[in-house]
């Protein structure tokens, strides 16, 4: 394989290097949103939670008030 082959192949080989570590911070990046919106679908799943109890506890008094 000629020289300028082999260069070639380096310059390619740090170019595909350069692209996946690019590749790899986007990943990590993908990651972090990835758990902050997990943070916040727990958050959100508490509120229907809530909301839940909260309904049941309307039905409730509603109840009561309708049998007096």
């Amino acid at each position: 394989m000629a020289e300028k082959d082999v260069i070639a192949n380096q310059k390619s080989i740090l170019k595909n290097q350069a692209t996946l570590l690019a590749n790899q911070k986007k990943i990590q990046g993908n990651q972090a949103k990835i758990v902050a919106n997990q943070g916040k679908l727990d958050k959100v799943l508490a509120n229907q939670k809530s909301i839940e109890a909260n309904q049941k506890a309307i039905l409730a008094n509603q109840k009561l008030i309708l049998a007096k």
